[in-house]
């Protein structure tokens, strides 16, 4: 738990259950710290009246999102607008985007005051039989489209950062990344710290993330390389509760390493950028009608990290293991 201070750092340790949705439960809290500058919570917001059934909530428009809320959590209706906007500055940082200069539609983002209007939310979208109402705490983003609950405003920002990364990549990429690096990217948004009205981005310092990696080392259920670059969040879903946050734990540091180093760093640039291009599949020759579910992850995962980051997969397996264990403290 993130003590009470001067500010407040946190960053969620979260597992995904389920695939085209990206289901998140969260399971612990961590700090974050880093270099990025901060930046204002306060940012113009209109608001509207929002009907939910028989209750009403409200719609808070802001640039580049539309929030729906039934919250009556006055942190969080205040601040998650600016808390948003700033997530999106980051997410631009993370990947090497540039800003539109149109922001075009806002991205829909569903906060909902309890998990059974939360459930109901859902069974709309997904339909009754959805795996997705099985989670105990969390939410989901599915086509481009958030739905979660309120947890608390400090637990429910790291949510929505998480969240909040895989819908700006549906909306910002004609080709979509393979499961290592878009599920990567977003463990990376979720750490931060918030101010008495600002909030600063902090990837590298996650201690409930650092947990889940050191657990993965001890434990010797590191994944190797070729598993961890081909495999998606289902394929660490069951009834060992430990695998998925061991599996976004060593993403966690695997993103940290592949950022680290200039080169490395640059190359993952240029994919993200190729995937916003829709130039990605085709480097690869990945045909069209592979579509980009789980057949797509696992087909190309592993080309993409060779073809972009590095060939030599037994060598970068050496020089990340040992990174990884530092960030872990275990050396």
């Amino acid at each position: 738990m993130c003590r009470k201070a001067k500010k407040r750092r946190c960053g969620a340790a979260l597992a995904v259950a389920g695939v085209m949705a990206c289901v998140l439960i969260l399971s612990a809290a961590g700090c974050g710290g880093g270099p990025e500058a901060s930046s204002s919570l306060i940012v113009p917001v209109h608001r509207h009246e929002w009907k939910f059934g028989k209750l009403t909530g409200e719609r808070l428009s802001t640039r580049h999102y539309n929030i729906f809320t039934t919250s009556g959590n006055r942190g969080l209706v205040a601040y998650l607008p600016g808390f948003m906007e700033s997530a999106h500055d980051n997410y631009l940082r993370l990947t090497g985007l540039g800003q539109r200069p149109d922001a075009g539609e806002p991205m829909p983002i569903y906060v909902l005051a309890s998990r059974e209007q939360w459930d109901v939310l859902t069974e709309r979208v997904l339909g009754p039989n959805a795996k997705h109402r099985q989670i105990e705490a969390g939410g989901y983003c599915y086509r481009g489209v958030c739905v979660l609950w309120d947890l608390g405003h400090f637990a429910t920002f790291s949510i929505a950062a998480h969240e909040g990364c895989h819908q700006f990549l549906h909306h910002r990429l004609r080709d979509g990344l393979p499961a290592w690096a878009e599920e990567g990217l977003a463990v990376l948004s979720e750490g931060y710290e918030l101010g008495r009205d600002s909030v600063r981005f902090a990837p590298a310092e996650n201690t409930g993330r650092q947990l889940d990696l050191r657990r993965a080392i001890s434990s010797r259920r590191w994944l190797g390389m070729k598993r961890l670059l081909s495999t998606d969040p289902g394929d660490h879903m069951g009834e060992d509760l430990r695998a998925a946050p061991e599996y976004y734990g060593q993403l966690w540091a695997l993103l940290l390493f592949i950022r680290s180093d200039e080169q490395h760093r640059a190359a993952l640039g240029r994919m993200i950028a190729d995937a916003e291009a829709g130039r990605l599949r085709a480097a690869l020759n990945v045909p069209a009608a592979m579509g980009s579910g789980r057949t797509y992850v696992r087909a190309t995962g592993v080309p993409v990290f060779k073809h972009y980051i590095d060939a030599d997969l037994p060598a970068f397996e050496k020089r990340f293991v040992a990174y990884a264990r530092k960030l872990a403290k275990l050396e």
